[in-house]
């Protein structure tokens, strides 16, 4: 201190500690505010404990590991530490090192959970006889542990090195032969424990063996079980003897190198039976590594099994084949033979109408685009996608197409986007467009059941179906903006001519922010002060957050994976977003990896349901078998319901998700074969049949719905892109399953199915089919129905391949196309009808300078006959009725034979 006062050294000191200080502060107000924040939003979801799970797991195994670390690292340290270097920096490395650890561990936390709370499968192994529950959840853990340890150990022993290295340097030469005996106790010491963990690694290389990929099939084969697991089990045992060694002696004999002073210099002296005893274990151990760890399993598999393969891995064969089809949920495959008969009537149409009249001509990218044109109404409203479901309409199950109509903020003209418009103003969607799956008006377009703004029935029979007492869709697929309701501001409820309808928010969703606080801590937490400046607001005004489905829900459960393709709801009144939620590993033994290798096991475990106006979420266990499942239930006891708690109203709109079906029906495609020769030999390989479209179809986006699969040009010797082939997605329709299967329920006359085709591999004509059942007590029943290998049923390529050499067809399609517009051939749909399969493909005629696309022709291929008519009606008359010169019948020409494909 000067005379004059404290000197500018100790100012800017002072200053940088009172800055400091402020950070401090500032960070824990902002992660305290945001505390605050998030249990308020779960405790108004009614999720509370799952918030208080989710925190203090995290922060209480974060505490454990920091501690541990801390202990573990300051004594190793403070052993080793160099005399000259102050403590506090000691203490501050290890406050660094330890918290750095214990927020990698934080990550895990759920990891650590399910260990804890795991339920057992019932169910071993066929190798090492471990029940499944090991290797779902606590294999996991223990690869990662083993890596934490053994890089701990490697951390530890560098720091402890470079401390040691120090000292050396520093001590004088007299004083350094009291060193060595310290410095070599303690290396010897952490390095039996880099070999303990070593060891272990060899230990639980036994148990990944059963996610091996040596053979031509997931899982260990017998080189793996006999050969690789016996190296492993050897490399273990040799890395724990040295372990061992290491460990004796760091405690009975540590001298393995001596100092000796002379003249002011060290002199290095090797003890030689202790060193020698060490490089025999380690020279024995990377020897064996080498050898028994690499050379001998590959020549055991080059000289023993691959001349033999089959006999050798053939139980090995059997065990991918089991626990693939367990992991998939494959195991109880309804499997029949479907004997095509190809006769049909004009009085089998008549007993099937409830297959028929469900027929979907509509494909979702035309769909959405006429949706867009049609009843968008208004710029900022948005189409995000088509969904398929069904519905009770005038007594009759009906197949139909819809779409929520919301609010898409970037839309919105630009001048426009204030804030008070963007938070305010525009702060929902409204209804949707809702059309059945077959219809369409004189000149092409959907015939919808519900349109325009407000939502509105086209007839009795459509009101009664569809009753929806508020349209308002405040949490949506496009809600990303958060908004304020309940406020002083005009809320737009939705346009009406030349006038707006405005309303306030009557529902439950969100969190009060009347209070002058509460708008503090909402400014603060998420950077926006106008909240706390705007005058809008008053007691009963309300934060809605979050509003964005998938983000929703993701939030609440982030340990559960969810479908790409929510779909809108009708029901109770109201409009409801439907999820489904799946579990999945990637541990499953023995099972075959997706092709992507991020899983082999999956159940769609969860059905989750999101209120449109009130946000509010719902978790119903629609599997609750599933040991997965089990073990969170375990964990969160209040986060999820029984299925039977979801309203009968609801539970007659879950569908069997599609992104789970083509996960199985690609799987399925190896794995229905059971004998082990025959699926070594891929005699009997499927795939799923494959499509032409076009690359950059624009008739929409085709988000949702059944698969984004874009229309092709159909005559792709005109300008344009190219045609490519993409796989078939499955697609739902309604079918009378009593008309094909004897054994089917006779009392449900049509069920609502998820179907997809089968081809052999290499080949174009159809094999199978699969249907998952979706309806009442049938749920999730997957029933595939194999056809004869004696005669040939055409596959989807060949039958498009046929009506593009049907000569009125094609001459039609030219001239169409010559006249400024372009058609569009929609899927090719393959409908079993009794003993009997119908194709069906819709045309779509787009003007070239609109983007408006009109159903203008359907054609039905049957037999040996293909026909183009305006209507799907008047194409089954043309099949089936009899022809008159001059009638729709001249379309149904008979094809050219089998070898012309």
């Amino acid at each position: 201190m000067t005379a004059d006062g404290p000197s500018p050294a100790r100012n800017w000191a002072s200053a940088a500690i009172a800055l400091l200080g402020l950070l401090i502060v500032g960070v824990l107000l902002q992660l305290g505010v945001g505390l605050w924040i998030d249990e308020n939003w779960f405790s108004h979801l009614g999720y509370a404990q799952v918030w208080w799970i989710n925190r203090a797991a995290p922060w209480g195994l974060g505490l454990v590991v920091f501690l541990g670390m801390a202990l573990w690292l300051g004594l190793n340290l403070r052993l080793a530490w160099p005399p000259y270097i102050k403590r506090l920096w000691r203490r501050l490395l290890v406050v660094l090192v330890s918290g750095s650890v214990a927020a990698i561990a934080m990550a895990h936390w759920f990891t650590f959970l399910v260990v804890l709370f795991q339920q057992p499968v019932g169910l071993a192994d066929p190798i090492l006889q471990h029940d499944i529950s090991f290797y779902l959840f606590s294999l996991p853990l223990l690869l990662q542990l083993q890596r934490w340890g053994f890089w701990v150990g490697v951390l530890t022993a560098g720091l402890v090195a470079l401390c040691y290295g120090f000292r050396l340097r520093r001590q004088p030469v007299a004083a350094q032969p009291l060193l060595p005996q310290q410095v070599q106790r303690h290396l010897l010491g952490l390095g039996g424990v880099l070999m303990l963990f070593q060891g272990l690694g060899h230990w639980l290389a036994r148990y990944t063996l059963m996610y091996s990929n040596r053979g031509s099939f997931a899982g260990a084969n017998y080189t793996d079980v006999h050969a690789q697991m016996p190296a492993d089990f050897l490399l273990a045992g040799l890395a724990w003897v040295g372990a061992l060694a290491l460990l004796y002696l760091a405690v009975f004999s540590p001298a393995l190198v001596a100092l000796k002073a002379a003249q002011a210099k060290a002199e290095w002296r090797w003890l030689p039976w202790q060193v020698t005893g060490l490089l025999l274990i380690f020279g024995g151990y990377g020897l064996a590594a080498l050898g028994a760890g690499v050379f001998y399993p590959d020549l055991v598999q080059r000289v023993a099994v691959l001349p033999n393969e089959l006999e050798r891995d053939r139980p090995y064969i059997e065990h991918n084949i089991a626990f693939t089809r367990k992991g998939y949920n494959l195991s109880e495959v309804d499997v029949q033979s479907f004997q095509v008969k190809d006769n049909l009537t004009a009085e089998s149409l008549t007993n099937n109408t409830a297959t028929l009249k469900n027929i979907r001509l509509w494909d979702n990218e035309p769909l959405l685009a006429a949706y867009r044109q049609l009843q968008e109404i208004r710029p900022y409203y948005q189409f995000p996608s088509v969904d398929v479901d069904r519905y009770t309409i005038d007594g009759d199950l009906r197949q139909v197409m819809h779409s929520a109509r919301e609010l898409d903020y970037s839309l919105i003209p630009e001048r426009a986007r204030t804030w008070v418009n963007d938070h305010f103003f525009y702060t929902h969607g409204y209804g949707l467009a809702l059309s059945p799956v077959n219809v369409v008006t004189r000149v092409g377009l959907p015939d919808f059941f519900i349109q325009d703004i407000p939502p509105r029935a086209t007839s009795p029979a459509a009101a009664a179906a569809f009753p929806i007492d508020n349209p308002a869709i405040y949490f949506g697929e496009l809600t990303d903006i958060d908004v304020f309701v309940n406020t002083n501001a005009q809320e737009l409820d939705y346009p009406k001519e030349e006038a707006n309808i405005y309303t306030t928010y009557q529902g439950s969703g969100g969190l009060p922010m009347g209070a002058f606080w509460q708008r503090l801590l909402y400014a603060w937490h998420f950077g926006d002060w106008q909240i706390l400046l705007s005058q809008e607001f008053n007691p009963d005004s309300r934060f809605l957050f979050r509003r964005q489905i998938t983000e929703r829900v993701q939030t609440l459960a982030p340990f559960l994976r969810y479908d790409q393709d929510p779909y809108l709801v009708i029901a109770d009144g109201g409009l409801y977003w439907m999820i489904d939620a799946y579990t999945t590993s990637r541990y499953y033994p023995y099972s075959e990896p997706t092709p992507s290798g991020d899983l082999n096991y999956i159940r769609n475990a969860v059905k989750v349901v999101v209120d449109a106006y009130n946000g509010s979420v719902d978790f119903y266990l629609a599997t609750p078998k599933d040991p997965i499942i089990e073990t969170y239930q375990r964990i969160y006891p209040s986060l999820f319901k029984p299925l039977e708690a979801m309203s009968a109203e609801l539970r007659s709109h879950i569908r069997y998700p599609n992104d789970l079906f083509e996960v199985q029906t690609q799987q399925y495609a190896t794995y229905h074969m059971s004998d082990a020769q025959v699926f070594y030999n891929k005699e009997d390989l499927w795939q799923i049949p494959e499509q032409i479209r076009q690359v950059d179809g624009d008739l929409g986006d085709g988000e949702g719905g059944e698969g984004n699969v874009n229309n092709w040009l159909f005559d792709s010797s005109l300008p344009g892109p190219l045609p490519t082939s993409q796989a078939m997605p499955p697609h739902y329709l309604i079918l009378e399953l009593s008309a094909i299967d004897a054994t089917a329920n006779p009392s449900r006359s049509a069920e609502f199915v998820l179907l997809s085709a089968f081809t052999p591999v290499n080949k174009q004509n159809l094999i199978a089919w699969m249907a998952a059942r979706c309806d009442g007590d049938e749920y999730g029943k997957l029933l595939v129905y194999q056809f004869s290998r004696e005669s040939l049923v055409f596959g989807p390529q060949q039958v498009e391949a046929r009506i593009s050499q049907n000569p009125i067809i094609s001459e039609q399609i030219s001239l169409w196309n010559q006249q400024g517009s372009r058609v569009n051939r929609g899927s090719l749909l393959i409908i079993p009808v009794e003993q009997a399969l119908l194709y069906v493909q819709p045309l779509y005629l787009e003007a070239e300078d609109s983007k408006l696309p009109e159903l203008t022709r359907v054609i039905i291929a049957y037999r040996d006959q293909v026909v183009m008519e305006p209507t799907l009606d008047q194409a089954l008359q043309a099949l089936f009725a009899p022809a008159t010169e001059g009638t729709a019948a001249e379309s149904a020409l008979p094809l050219s034979d089998a070898s012309a494909l």
